[in-house]
């Protein structure tokens, strides 16, 4: 299948958005969305791996974890396993294999359509290999803090953390055979659909 937009056909492919928080990837997911795309936020399937991995994680990381209806207290394990290099390592190990299973199930259910997926540390796990090419949202941090402010409605002293384990965050992270296109976004929703549909058009 391919859909074509301002003159680019988008063929079927997997590719990859990746980026700080803040800079704009799931904008520019749901500007693929609206383009007929079919996208994924990892973020939102690690919950769902988490969820159903919750007596492993109680197991593994100590009791408390999980609530009344089976999920997991997310913020309770990354309290947890903040500032505890060990500890981040054994729940990614745990959970990222888990991750990547459920991605390629989802692209493998219509792998004839063009998809994305997203997330802040798709360097870490392996479905890179799987995408033809990585976009790079970028954004400097004021306008990152800026926007996530507004949507997450919290304080800066309360993102100061975020920001700070996410500063060594690079293009340089993914392997170096991976084909990377690096995207500012530092406009407006437009503009960012421009350079969208730009990048695409040399994946043609």
């Amino acid at each position: 299948m391919s859909l074509v937009y301002a003159g680019a056909i988008f063929i079927s492919m997997l590719i990859g958005i990746a980026g700080k928080t803040g800079a704009g990837k799931n904008a520019a997911a749901s500007i693929l969305e609206r383009w007929g795309w079919r996208t994924l936020d990892l973020d939102e399937t690690a919950h769902w791996v988490l969820d159903e991995a919750s007596e492993l994680i109680e197991k593994e990381f100590g009791p408390g974890l999980v609530n009344d209806e089976g999920k997991v207290k997310r913020d309770e394990l990354g309290a947890r396993v903040f500032g505890q290099p060990q500890l981040l390592h054994k729940l990614e190990a745990l959970s990222y294999p888990l991750i990547e299973k459920k991605t390629l199930e989802w692209y493998e259910e219509d792998a004839t359509s063009p998809a994305a997926i997203h997330a802040v540390n798709l360097h870490k796990t392996a479905l890179p290999k799987h995408c033809k090419a990585i976009l790079w949202i970028d954004a400097d941090w004021r306008i990152r803090r800026k926007r996530v402010i507004l949507r997450d409605g919290k304080t800066w002293r309360q993102l100061k953390g975020r920001f700070k384990v996410q500063h060594g965050l690079n293009p340089k992270l993914f392997p170096a055979n991976a084909e990377i296109y690096r995207i500012r976004n530092t406009g407006n929703l437009n503009t960012l659909e421009q350079k969208l549909a730009e990048t695409l058009r040399r994946l043609e």
